[in-house]
């Protein structure tokens, strides 16, 4: 596979991705050092890991937030016993959920428990995570049994969204690519961002990279590869976060690079030539 991306929009990715380094999911705030501290364990444990399959299980494209609150509350008022849901009575898990599933898709909300259920089993037939994960060859074979065990994580999707989004979750962990070698050259998740800065960014003489998920996957890995060769999944949040619709902000883009006047793709962005005329200069 020829180079992603040319010297020039390499180096400007690099540095428009540095101050995503600090953009943490909501899940995080719970953790100790959160701004909301829930767990009494850190993301680098077994329960950690845990916590995180339960929030990416129900993870939605904008929709984190509704996510870590539902499992923050949960653990609130269920203890540990958050990761027993599919021993507890379903009666007793509606009504911890009560209040916490909120939003307009009545469909999505009668899916919570049956999907918080599944991810539990996976737990008692699977064991340690932390065992499963670093003892995998390839997570890309993690993410086939992920959704292909857990309810509505993906079975039939050839993207398998959620279950490449709680494998990127588990690079915040303290040593991770020593810690989980079967990592390496895996494909992180691809979502709307993407595809946005693909094409209005990047811009590729040759489109076939959009053809299939498959070749989507293939594709921004190897920038992520190109991009930072020791850490590839650092590229996801920056590219995720590319012209994402967020409130107050306009884009989420936008609020972590300060406006679209200091952004190292400002040059390079159709869209910042549009707001940079009405953004104050320095």
């Amino acid at each position: 596979m020829s180079a992603a991306a040319s010297p020039a929009q390499l180096a400007a990715l690099r540095k428009y991705a540095v101050p995503f380094a600090a953009l943490r999911p909501p899940i995080f705030d719970f953790f100790p050092g959160g701004s909301r501290p829930v767990f009494p364990f850190g993301i680098d444990s077994d329960r950690g890991l845990g916590i995180l399959l339960l929030y990416a299980s129900l993870y939605r494209p904008g929709g984190e937030t509704p996510a870590a609150e539902i499992v923050g509350g949960l653990f609130e008022c269920l203890g540990l016993e958050v990761f027993k849901l599919n021993r507890i009575p379903v009666a007793r898990l509606q009504k911890a959920l009560a209040g916490l599933v909120r939003g307009e898709d009545l469909e999505e909300q009668r899916r919570v428990p049956g999907i918080l259920r599944s991810a539990c089993d996976f737990f008692f037939q699977t064991g340690s995570l932390e065992k499963w994960l670093s003892g995998a060859a390839d997570w890309e074979d993690c993410a086939r049994e992920l959704s292909g065990r857990i309810f509505w994580m993906g079975k039939q999707s050839r993207m398998r969204t959620k279950a490449r989004y709680f494998l990127w979750l588990c690079s915040f962990q303290s040593g991770f690519d020593r810690r989980f070698p079967g990592s390496q050259g895996f494909a992180w998740p691809v979502m709307a961002g993407h595809a946005r800065l693909y094409h209005h960014v990047l811009r590729p003489r040759s489109r076939a990279a959009w053809t299939t998920a498959e070749t989507r996957l293939k594709w921004f890995a190897q920038l992520g590869r190109e991009a930072f060769p020791q850490e590839p999944w650092r590229l996801f949040p920056a590219l995720d976060s590319y012209l994402r619709p967020v409130p107050k902000h306009e884009y989420l883009c936008r609020k972590i690079q300060g406006g679209c006047r200091p952004c190292p793709l400002a040059t390079l962005c159709p869209t910042a030539k549009f707001l940079m005329p009405a953004e104050k200069r320095p």
